[in-house]
């Protein structure tokens, strides 16, 4: 993983799959949730064909290409949504991509700035729980019909229970794996640090995504899909024909 070959064939890959991806979502699926148009390349430019394979199983209908109307695409798309495994993905993924950014810029700063482990390790906590929270999470929740505040309260409050899993897969990758394999942790200038940075937010996913199936179950996140909306939107089409 340290080695230039697996950096360019990996992040080589990633960005092919960021094309395709983009393409799809303005001429296919058009309606997947906007936070999801955000943190999917995130996702993938790290996660490489990993990510690539997920969104396709997991948040792409293979169909969705036959739907027109905007509601039918909205339809089908939350039919597709509906089994909790792709619901928990997109909520692990949401979590992961916001957090992931975060938690990626917060690395090149403190190992620019020659930050302890546990310095490093909470600095990137902090700017990953505030990316999170204060955009996805937030945002997510505003398309769920909640106000500002209420928005910020639900957010932070899933928000916490997943960074935490996150960050206990990153700082196990950063405290155990890396060391052994280059000894120190690596700079952003070489290759090691942005294939095992990589590593650390998979195994961020894998553990955090036991804790967005509990979230989920209990509804304090929502994955994918567009029950709400089409909810509105069928009120006021009835509301229209009175």
């Amino acid at each position: 993983m340290a080695t230039p070959a697996f950096f360019i064939i990996w992040y080589g890959i990633s960005l092919l799959l960021i094309v395709a991806f983009i393409y799809d979502i303005f001429n296919a699926n058009t309606v997947l949730n906007p936070p999801l148009k955000f943190v999917w390349p995130i996702i993938i430019f790290f996660f490489s064909i990993v990510g690539g394979l997920l969104y396709w199983f997991a948040s792409r209908p293979p169909d969705i290409g036959r739907y027109h109307g905007r509601m039918e695409k909205m339809e089908r798309f939350t039919e597709f949504s509906r089994p909790r495994w792709r619901k928990v993905v997109a909520s692990a993924t949401h979590c992961v991509g916001g957090d992931g950014l975060g938690i990626m810029t917060a690395m090149v700063i403190a190992r620019l700035s020659g930050f302890s482990f546990w310095a490093e390790f909470w600095f990137e906590y902090a700017v990953g729980y505030a990316l999170g929270w204060f955009i996805f999470q937030t945002w997510a929740m505003r398309l769920h019909g909640n106000g500002w505040l209420k928005s910020l309260w639900k957010g932070g409050r899933a928000e916490f229970f997943s960074m935490i899993t996150v960050m206990l897969g990153m700082g196990l990758v950063m405290r155990l794996v890396t060391p052994a394999v280059v000894g120190a942790q690596p700079l952003p200038d070489t290759f090691s640090f942005w294939s095992f940075g990589a590593l650390g937010l998979m195994v961020g996913f894998i553990f955090t995504y036991p804790m967005n199936w509990w979230l989920v179950s209990i509804g304090w996140k929502h994955g994918q899909g567009h029950e709400y909306m089409l909810k509105k939107m069928k009120q006021k089409n009835t509301s229209n024909e009175k």
